[in-house]
């Protein structure tokens, strides 16, 4: 049973959006959008556990979706992609960082610290044999 935890993945990369959605709905609650101005209507809309902001938003785009986020009650968490974790730009207007070069199980496991909730994966607790 998935928690009740939301998630708002934005992207303006249809494919990357769409597989980050699958991903992050089998343990959450994703709703993914592609413009900043349906992430904007749908924070203002209802209430968000975490915001995963793709690398594909410009830095102002962020930083005005995080603002959203951060004024929500409970504030809700901003999670913001850059293409490489170590030596990305920093962006003061996010709790947290991530690069894509993490990969998709970095990024889950990153999202589920955010909001408390603990992966339990046999794939990647299972001795792992070559």
């Amino acid at each position: 049973m998935k928690p009740e935890i939301r998630v708002l993945i934005v992207s303006r990369d249809e494919m990357l959006l769409r597989t980050r959605e699958l991903m992050m709905g089998a343990y959450f609650h994703a709703t993914g959008v592609g413009r900043p101005s349906e992430a904007k209507a749908q924070l203002q809309a209802m209430h968000f556990d975490l915001i995963v902001l793709c690398h594909s938003l410009r830095c102002d785009e962020g930083k005005v979706l995080a603002d959203i986020a951060h004024r929500q009650q409970p504030p809700g968490k901003v999670l913001a992609l850059g293409v490489r974790t170590e030596n990305s730009e920093q962006k003061s207007w996010a709790d947290d960082q991530i690069g894509v070069d993490a990969g998709p199980f970095g990024l889950l496991v990153k999202s589920a610290s955010m909001v408390n909730f603990k992966i339990k994966s046999k794939a990647k607790t299972s001795g792992q044999h070559a």
